[in-house]
Parts: structure tokens; sequence; C-alpha cells
């Protein structure tokens, strides 16, 4: 009777693992971790979906940002928690790729604890300089560095930030080197850049469309494989002399690895409806944000090739979280 119970105890988690999603799913909030504070993309694209979902799936979904520490304090919550639909998390590129490289114990592992319900969106970065910069264009930019080797600063919202890392691409494949200045977050380096306190620095769309338009910063060129469609006219920093470069910063909907299969296909069909409604797209067209892949599974397999890549781009130029 003992070696029965036995038996019994060892096989429940499993059971109960392999047991089929709730009917009745969700019969209580939802939420949607942001790992940042209110105000940036992911927190946008988050309130986006949160609103349209919530309507699906006649239960509020609740957006909480938990910034701080590069998104890993939110990503190491998300990761936490069971895994059972309740609990979702809107990083990107930096959350799921560069900051789990570039710090010890970060809390999580992207590959292992989450997989993807949606890409929701990708972005071109877009190379700028001030107004008064003596640099025209890509190469312009390049010979200035190359004639003042470490003398050029850029900025970026953190070590290990897109920001950053495209910059130390950028390097690797031309040979120029620079001061990197970290801030606490993009904006108070786009105003130290329109000061000219800061020579370049690579930025998301929505944070200088503003001061491009205004003649305050001049864009150079955009870092995505293709010209973007809110810039046609701007090249990409491949056609303007650097061939190969790309850097392409995806937004990632990420819900537990282990959620019920039934549960995480539900999620992937409303978040897909969702995001190929017009009034989506066209928000975040307004924000400098492409659609991502319209197949989650798709999405998934280019999110961990991707995690893999920029994983080993960190680790062999050094760079480690403060």
């Amino acid at each position: 009777m003992r070696s029965v119970r036995r038996r019994t105890a060892l096989l429940l988690p499993a059971l109960l693992a392999a047991a089929p999603a709730r009917a009745d799913w969700p019969d209580r909030p939802v939420r949607i971790i942001v790992p940042f504070a209110p105000g940036g993309s992911s927190d946008l694209i988050a309130r986006l979906i949160g609103t349209e979902l919530g309507t699906r799936l006649g239960q509020p979904v609740v957006v909480e940002n938990r910034g701080g520490a590069n998104g890993a304090i939110g990503m190491a919550a998300a990761a936490q928690a069971p895994a059972d639909g309740y609990t979702l998390v809107e990083g990107h590129i930096g959350t799921h790729a560069i900051t789990p490289a570039i710090m010890r114990s970060p809390g999580y592992d992207t590959l292992r604890d989450f997989t993807t319900v949606a890409v929701p969106a990708t972005s071109s970065s877009v190379l700028v300089v001030p107004q008064a910069s003596p640099a025209r264009d890509l190469k312009g930019l390049l010979d200035l560095a190359r004639a003042r080797p470490g003398a050029l600063s850029y900025g970026s919202p953190g070590v290990g930030s897109p920001s950053h890392v495209t910059v130390v691409l950028l390097s690797k494949m031309t040979g120029i080197s620079a001061q990197h200045v970290p801030y606490r977050g993009g904006g108070p380096a786009v105003t130290d850049l329109v000061s000219g306190t800061l020579d370049f620095m690579f930025a998301g769309p929505s944070e200088v469309m503003g001061q491009i338009a205004s003649g305050r910063l001049r864009a150079l060129a955009t870092t995505g494989e293709s010209r973007s469609p809110g810039s046609p006219d701007l090249p990409t920093v491949a056609e303007a002399g650097v061939p190969g470069f790309r850097f392409t910063v995806w937004h990632a909907l990420s819900a537990r690895s282990g959620t019920p299969p039934a549960l995480l296909d539900r999620l992937r069909q409303e978040v897909a409806a969702i995001l190929a409604t017009e009034t989506i797209q066209g928000r975040l067209r307004d924000v400098g944000l492409e659609r991502g892949p319209t197949d989650a599974v798709a999405g998934d397999a280019m999110l961990r090739a991707e995690v893999t890549k920029w994983g080993t781009l960190v680790h062999e130029a050094g760079i480690q979280a403060d």
C-alpha cells in the first residue's frame, strides 16, 4: 500500500502538467508585465494588445510596469509566475537577447523560461547627429571617427541597450572606436545629443522623429535590412557603406514555457487577430513600428535564433552590466 502511495505521489506532478487547459480559462484578470517604465514602445504595444485582448477574453487585461536592471526585474517576475496563461510579458531584443547575456544572474533564461505568443512589431533604429555636426552622411561620420579614434561620444539608454549594442556592431564592422556615455533612459541622451554634448546616437524612431522634423537633429541612416517605410528617403547603414550591417529591434509578447498548449494556441490566435486589424497597425506605424512575423511559430523560431546571435556578439565584445 505504501509503495502505491509513493508511485501516485511521484506521478501526480506529471499528471497535473499534462492536464488539459481549464475550459473556463480565463476566469480572472490576465496581466501583461512590461519590464520598463510607462511610455515606451513596449508599454504602448502591451496596452494596445491588452485593451483588445480583454474584450476578446471577457476578462480585464492589466498592464503592470516593473522596470529596472535593463528589464531584468520584470522579466524575472514573469519567469517566476505560474505557467497558467494568466501572466504574459512584453519585452524586446534587449530584455530577451541582450540583458540575460550581460548579467551574471539575471533571474531568467529566455529560451528556457518563455515561449513566444507573438512578435507584434519590429523597427529600425535611426542614426542621428546634432544639427551642427559636420557629418552630412554615414561616410562623413565614419571619417570623423577614424580621424579622431576614441574622441567621438555617443549616448544610449544604458549598457547593453539596443542603442549601445548597435554601435558595438558598427565598430566591429568598420574598425572605428568611440566613447560610450550611458544614460538612465533614452530621453536624457537625446536631449544631450540635441545640445551637442554627444556626437551621435542610434535611437528609436519615436524618440527622435520630432527633433528630426524640427531640424534639431540630422538623420543619416537606418539600421534595418531594408529602408524603413516611415523614412523611405533614408538609406540603410548597409546601403550607406557598411555592407551586411543589420540591427532590427523586435518586440516579443511571451508566455511562460509549459503553458498548456490549448491556452497558448488561443492566446496566439487572439493576439494575431488583434494585430491584423488596420487600427492597431495604424497606431504602430504612427510611432515608427512595423508589423512583425504574422505566424507565432515562425516568430518563436526567429526569436530563438536572435537570442543566440546577439548573446554571442555581446559576449565576444565583453559587454557586462554595471
